[in-house]
């Protein structure tokens, strides 16, 4: 099983609906996968 990152929270993009885990202490917050900023926490 991976360990969970506490540091890290999900987040979903609206563009290309790809659910991934990011630090919210970054920002602007990215999609990994398309690049937008869109992004909304789960």
């Amino acid at each position: 099983m991976d360990e969970f990152d506490s540091s890290k929270v999900y987040f979903r993009c609206n563009v290309c609906e790809l659910l991934f885990q990011e630090n919210p202490e970054l920002f602007p917050v990215k999609c990994l996968q398309c690049g937008s900023e869109d992004v909304y926490r789960t």
